[in-house]
């Protein structure tokens, strides 16, 4: 289905396939039932009755059918009664099909056209992509404004809490106070997040208040962190960094969902897709496997029931894999039975949620779940000094891009930096300076990236990064400009100021078999730069280039 449609038609087309549908279903087994004569056995209209009941009880109030949903459970549940006793014989099969005439007849006549269904507005949030990154505000903090704009951030700059202006506030600000200015700028804050019906951004505040009262009053106001002056400017950069990524992870979210009912799996697709998440559909899993490995979502949300196969065991089948262990697996199903919700998690899932779902708790139980996904798989693959990838996680995205390069054919640029002279500055200002400056470099290459670049910290002072969609001529641009923004910046260290300049070596992805072979190209252009004497940028290419005969 195009989504070039407005939401709201596309939605209406997707209630009037399901009512067609579900109509054709119901006349198909009611001819199949009145054709029935004994001595057939009638378990296969049974099975049969079963999960059309159990598939509309899941699935008809997400569509604005209610009490279609509300019968067809209740239904269910009566023919499971029926059924707990055995195999019923002829003449209590013969009562139970004469019955489930009467039940399908009715659930036709709920199917009339339903009411219009809303759901959570998917509008841009007002100032998206637009405006400052940052709003500082107050006379103190304008040395600290300063150094913020050396590492890259979009900021505005405000003395006085009393001449914000509307045009100053967007959804995605970070907001930086001193506490003289906390009580307005929050009362501020709040207003404009409640006229644009959307979260408050987080507020910063700089201040002296140290014990348990001060701080339990700064955190009473709204406040989402507190820092001294004058501030530690790597450690504020990686809060602020953190918060940004917060409220940036709901919309970068990953969902593969896994559903034979095609409506309904449609209308979960526009229904998160319109929410900023990035949503994979499978009606059947037979490539289950292959799709997890290249779509690699946060989550997996995945029916129960999907004759012939079974939720839970595909469950327990993609936890073969290692890579697949911490995956929350989400099962969606109409099953009310908290024991046997209990019984299906114990195989392989970690969230139930129940058929229907609105979709507004859909939207919101699948962020949750994507936010905690990511703290989890970013714990596991971090390095713990500068929250970059760490060393094994760094080379899988290399490889991983490389398979992509291969199959897509887009330009893909590596990138090896290491900072020069480093041991110096280990002997010269200590491990602790040393590694402050390990994690200034981390976090000016987080700026000056995009999200979909990887970046990791290789070891020690060396750094990969892996650019998708970059030519050559782009990655020199941006490398050079980070070598001169890098060394322009202060250090401080026990005793004196000092500079740390950094080397790169770049290589094209493209010309090469394998990941490693690109990785390697890199790390010999980057010690052809450090020859050439540091504090640049060097492309392996210019080593491939003939000699002059000159």
């Amino acid at each position: 289905m195009s989504d070039t449609k407005p939401l709201e038609q596309q939605l209406a087309l997707l209630r009037e396939r399901f009512t067609e549908r579900t109509l054709s279903q119901l006349n198909a087994l009611l001819e199949r039932i009145d054709t029935w004569q004994p001595p057939r056995s009638p378990h296969p209209l049974v099975d049969a009755l079963g999960q059309l009941l159990h598939r509309l009880a899941g699935s008809s109030g997400t569509f604005g059918l209610s009490e279609l949903g509300r019968q067809a459970a209740a239904l269910e549940q009566t023919l499971k009664a029926r059924l707990a006793d055995g195999e019923p014989d002829e003449a209590k099969a013969t009562a139970l099909l004469d019955q489930a005439r009467h039940d399908l007849t009715t659930l036709m006549g709920l199917l009339q056209p339903p009411q219009s269904v809303s759901i959570p507005s998917s509008r841009p949030l007002a100032g998206t992509g637009a405006g400052s990154e940052l709003l500082v505000i107050g006379q103190q903090l304008g040395a600290l404004a300063s150094a913020l704009r050396h590492y890259g951030f979009e900021l505005n700059e405000v003395t006085d809490a009393a001449t914000l202006q509307r045009p100053d506030w967007h959804p995605h600000l970070v907001v930086l106070t001193d506490d003289e200015q906390l009580q307005a700028v929050t009362d501020w804050n709040r207003q404009q997040a409640a006229r644009a019906a959307c979260q408050a951004p987080p507020v910063l505040c700089a201040g002296a208040g140290t014990d348990f009262a001060s701080r339990y009053q700064l955190a009473e106001l709204g406040v989402d962190g507190l820092f001294t002056l004058p501030a530690d400017v790597p450690e504020l950069v990686a809060r602020i960094e953190r918060l940004r990524q917060e409220r940036l992870e709901t919309g970068r979210a990953r969902v593969l969902l896994l559903d034979d009912d095609e409506e309904l799996a449609e209308r979960y697709r526009l229904v998160l897709t319109g929410a900023g998440m990035k949503v994979r559909v499978l009606n059947r899993p037979e490539a289950l496997m292959t799709v997890l490995t290249e779509f690699r979502p946060d989550i997996l949300l995945m029916d129960i029931h999907m004759p012939p196969w079974s939720g839970t065991t595909l469950a327990r089948m993609v936890r073969f894999e290692p890579q697949w262990l911490s995956l929350p697996i989400v099962y969606l199903s109409s099953e009310q039975d908290r024991d046997r919700q209990l019984s299906a998690l114990a195989q392989g899932a970690d969230e139930f949620i129940t058929k229907p779902i609105s979709d507004e708790r859909l939207i919101r139980t699948v962020g949750i779940l994507c936010h905690r996904a990511r703290q989890l798989s970013q714990l596991l693959s971090s390095d713990g000094l500068t929250g970059l990838l760490n060393h094994p996680h760094i080379k899988q995205a290399l490889t991983h891009e490389h398979a992509r390069v291969r199959r897509h054919g887009h330009a893909t640029m590596v990138a090896m930096l290491d900072l020069d002279h480093f041991k110096q500055v280990n002997d010269n200002h200590g491990h602790t300076t040393g590694d402050l400056v390990i994690r200034t470099l981390a976090h000016l290459l987080k700026r000056r990236l995009r999200n979909t670049d990887s970046l990791g910290r290789y070891g020690g002072e060396e750094f990969v990064a892996v650019l998708p969609g970059c030519e050559p001529g782009q990655a020199r641009t941006l490398f050079e400009q980070l070598c001169r923004d890098f060394a322009a910046l202060d250090f401080r260290g026990p005793q004196q100021a000092f500079h740390v300049t950094v080397s790169v070596g770049l290589a094209r992805l493209n010309d090469f078999t394998s990941a490693e072979q690109g990785l390697n190209a890199a790390d010999e252009a980057l010690y052809e730069q450090k020859r050439r004497g540091r504090n640049g940028v060097t492309d392996y290419a210019e080593l491939c280039l003939p000699e002059s005969n000159e």
